[in-house]
């Protein structure tokens, strides 16, 4: 492999100020890869309602597109909807890729606190179930990795596997639940989190740069820390060849300037994912 495929299309980005700065992200963090990286963005075509109804309650999906529910964001903004077709869209869309050539990039956050009906935490739709039941339903694996590496617990992802008795065809790991919270314990505890899902199809990582022990809303790793939490899942995803696509989550470091908001911390966080991403999977490095 020569460059790291990354999922973005432009739609994915909502422009107007909100709490969390994870909605425009993926253009911060692409425009960074592009410039610093072998990475190859890849286009993909938006998803449909009927693809947010396979996780979620039609009633709430509808709800919220007609903006009578307040989103993740709480808000009940048209831009953010909009944005909601393409960002689940471009993880299902690396998730398809990556099972024909082991890896691909989702600059995504915005996934785990969504739930069969109901939306908060600045996540509104699922797209890591979205995916999930796509790959299920057409028939592509029969067991997905779930391995969720925000700070924070996956509790809509869960809700969405217990609802619909999704247990025995999605193996979710998620902080809180199935590993501790605490460095010494955390990386003594990685190994056998990480044999437990030697048996899937695919594994979705989420990346997440809240577990820096910077960050204001969570945290507990340094950056070298960091760099070895994605090393080790990498190489064991590359070791036992299963196929991995992997996205942003949380990361809340930021700086006000007379530009506005600066994230370059998290950023630097992301970058070092990719970088570990590309040590375990691309042929070379460039100087």
């Amino acid at each position: 492999m020569k460059q790291i495929p990354v999922f973005y299309n432009p739609a994915m980005v909502v422009e107007i100020d909100l709490e969390s700065p994870s909605p425009k992200k993926p253009r911060e963090v692409v425009a960074e890869w592009q410039q610093r990286y072998p990475v190859e963005v890849i286009d993909f075509a938006p998803l449909c309602k009927e693809d947010f109804c396979l996780a979620h309650r039609a009633e709430h999906v509808d709800g919220i597109i007609s903006l009578q529910i307040a989103n993740g964001m709480d808000t009940r903004h048209q831009e953010v909807v909009d944005s909601l077709y393409w960002t689940t869209a471009s993880f299902y869309a690396a998730a398809e890729h990556a099972l024909h050539h082991r890896v691909a990039v989702s600059p995504t956050s915005g996934f785990h606190h969504a739930g069969h009906d109901f939306s908060w935490g600045f996540c509104t739709f699922n797209g890591l179930l979205i995916a999930a039941l796509k790959l299920l339903n057409n028939g592509a694996v029969t067991l997905i990795g779930i391995l969720d590496f925000d700070y924070h617990q996956g509790d809509g992802s869960q809700d969405i596997i217990d609802k619909l008795v999704l247990s025995d065809r999605v193996l979710h790991r998620t902080g809180k639940i199935h590993y501790t919270r605490k460095k010494q314990a955390f990386f003594q505890e990685l190994p056998g989190l990480l044999e437990s899902l030697k048996g899937v199809d695919i594994l979705f990582y989420q990346a997440g740069a809240d577990q820096h022990e910077n960050d204001p809303l969570g945290g507990f790793l340094n950056n070298s820390e960091m760099r070895e939490r994605d090393l080790q899942v990498f190489r064991f995803a590359k070791a036992h060849d299963i196929p991995i696509v992997w996205n942003l989550a949380g990361g809340y470091q930021e700086e006000r300037t007379e530009q506005g908001r600066c994230i370059q911390k998290v950023l630097d966080i992301h970058n070092s994912t990719m970088e570990s991403c590309m040590d375990v999977y691309l042929d070379a490095q460039p100087a």
